[in-house]
């Protein structure tokens, strides 16, 4: 079964980074949930960095992670598993009030 990961790149301002890395997850015909695209300030360098939610099997991640690093412009590639949380209807808890009489 598929799982919800996020992935943080960070990366220097180059151009066409982005694309690059999306095409990487097309050739894979991986499903991106999210994208974001920040500045990343450093003290020394401009960065940026890119958050990217998709839905994947955990090797297929793995094998993302690893091209996606290759990429010339790359400085670091986190990523981690989304934990679902439960609807809003099985998060109530059942609770057993004794009738107050007076």
């Amino acid at each position: 079964m598929k799982d919800q990961f996020r992935i943080i790149i960070l990366g220097e301002n180059q151009i066409r980074l982005l694309s690059r890395i999306l095409i990487i997850f097309n050739r894979k015909n991986i499903k991106i949930n999210y994208i974001n695209f920040s500045n990343y300030e450093n003290e020394t360098i401009d960065n940026f960095k890119y958050i990217i939610d998709l839905e994947c099997f955990e090797e297929q991640l793995m094998k993302i992670t690893k091209l996606i690093e290759k990429l010339i412009g790359i400085i670091n590639v986190y990523f981690s598993k989304k934990i679902t949380k439960p609807s809003r209807e099985n998060s109530w808890k059942k609770i057993n009030f004794p009738l107050a009489t007076f």
